[in-house]
């Protein structure tokens, strides 16, 4: 049976984890990020900031892998580790997309449609657990958008440090392309959300739960 939950249940599993602490650790690093790279604009001469921009997102990219790493290596899973690590991922995505739109001419279309897709992501999470009593599971589709953020927001950033050893015609010189895919990944990744969710959000009638079923098991989580 599907079964609705509360809020606060989320609050009754651990909270002080190291792989929570890394998960909001990310999300203090943002205004570092926007710091450095303010400065870096405003002294362009002055590469010191810029060094201090990229090891900033650097350092978000290794706590986003180190989290979940470490979560099943200390046997510190949780239900409210596994909706903090995204919610988590989605603000520092959002926040570096917008930086780069703001001082590097990133299209802004595309960080839109992003944080479409954000918003609709958090809904269906929210859903899934306070209707249906379901854990969202994120796809490899989420996951490999979210690498291609931090790839897009690398790119920028280094490109100062070598525009000047290439054409300006060339591949490196276009790193709005990353953008491109990004959108390619995202809409694969919800035609994916859809298939999986659809009659579970829409049609629960229809959904049979079997606890026996080791490949719906694998599919879902009940919390």
């Amino acid at each position: 049976m599907l079964q609705e939950k509360k809020p606060k249940d989320l609050l009754e599993d651990r909270i002080f984890t190291i792989s929570n602490f890394l998960s909001v650790s990310r999300v203090l690093m943002l205004p570092f990020f926007m710091y450095f790279t303010r400065k870096h604009i405003e002294s362009p001469k002055n590469s010191e900031y810029l060094f201090f921009s990229i090891a900033t997102c650097i350092g978000a990219v290794l706590t986003d892998y180190l989290d979940g790493f470490l979560a099943r290596l200390l046997g510190q899973e949780s239900v409210l580790g596994r909706y903090l690590d995204p919610i988590c991922d989605k603000i520092v995505t959002v926040g570096g997309l917008s930086v780069i739109v703001h001082y590097y001419e990133f299209p802004l279309w595309i960080l839109l449609i992003y944080i479409l897709r954000e918003i609709l992501g958090i809904w269906l999470g929210g859903f899934l657990y306070l209707k249906r009593g379901i854990q969202g599971k994120p796809n490899w589709w989420g996951k490999i958008g979210v690498g291609i953020v931090a790839a897009t927001v690398l790119w920028y950033m280094s490109l100062p440090l070598i525009s000047h050893q290439y054409p300006k015609d060339h591949f490196i010189q276009h790193p709005e392309y990353s953008g491109y895919v990004l959108i390619l990944i995202l809409s694969i990744g919800v035609v994916a959300y859809a298939r999986r969710y659809w009659d579970i959000v829409f049609h629960p009638e229809r959904f049979i739960l079997d606890p026996k079923d080791k490949k719906q098991k694998k599919k879902y989580q009940l919390v």
